[in-house]
């Protein structure tokens, strides 16, 4: 139950040749400057979220993503566009996308062989293309829609998890958090309910 962890391969190292190959691919989409000031994003929409889409755009993004964040929102449209811009960047390798409505993803191969044969090279293509579209934008969009006032994590988790019936009373805000940061839970985080209070604690937009 660790929502913003990605579903891809975890190789530590990409092919020199492929990487340099991607890299040359994306110098078009990236900014003029490498250390993109943020005083021109006005943020107007981030609300208690502007010091994480600051940080984002402070991070050296490209131009396309910039766009999106300068002004402290990403749009259900505007991380649909990404997904629609990373899914053809991964088209010409020969790899296909699929995205969860509850976030993650699924890579595919248009080739026939499984992307797992590789995984340095599909690592290596997915992050170049993320490089230029969606280093930030979809995690951004999911955290701002589940959580729009950031208000304490383990607070707003344990109350959604002792609502379920999932955890009783004596549960406390610091052991989740503590079970969270191990990856391993006291309770099954498996059981659709616990899946609900990882996603959605708040109950704002996922369908139960």
């Amino acid at each position: 139950m660790r929502r913003r962890e990605h579903c891809r391969a975890e190789a530590v190292l990409a092919a020199a040749a492929v990487v340099s190959l991607l890299l040359a691919g994306c110098s078009a989409d990236k900014s003029s400057n490498a250390a993109r000031s943020t005083d021109d994003a006005s943020l107007e929409h981030a609300g208690p979220w502007a010091e994480d889409f600051r940080d984002a755009l402070a991070h050296g993004v490209s131009d396309y993503e910039a766009g999106i964040l300068s002004d402290g929102q990403v749009t259900t449209a505007e991380v649909e566009d990404a997904h629609d811009r990373i899914s053809r960047c991964l088209e010409d390798f020969g790899y296909t996308i699929t995205y969860s409505a509850d976030g993650g993803f699924e890579i595919g191969s248009l080739r026939g062989a499984s992307p797992s044969n590789d995984m340095t090279r599909t690592n290596a293509v997915l992050e170049a293309c993320e490089k230029r579209y969606d280093e930030y934008v979809t995690m951004l969009f999911q955290e701002t829609r589940r959580n729009p006032e950031k208000q304490d994590e383990a607070k707003i988790t344990v109350a959604c998890l002792r609502k379920a019936g999932i955890v009783g009373k004596a549960y406390t805000e610091r052991k989740w958090q503590s079970e969270y940061d191990s990856g391993v839970f006291s309770f099954n985080d498996s059981d659709p309910r616990a899946q609900q209070c990882d996603l959605d604690p708040l109950g704002l937009w996922r369908d139960r």
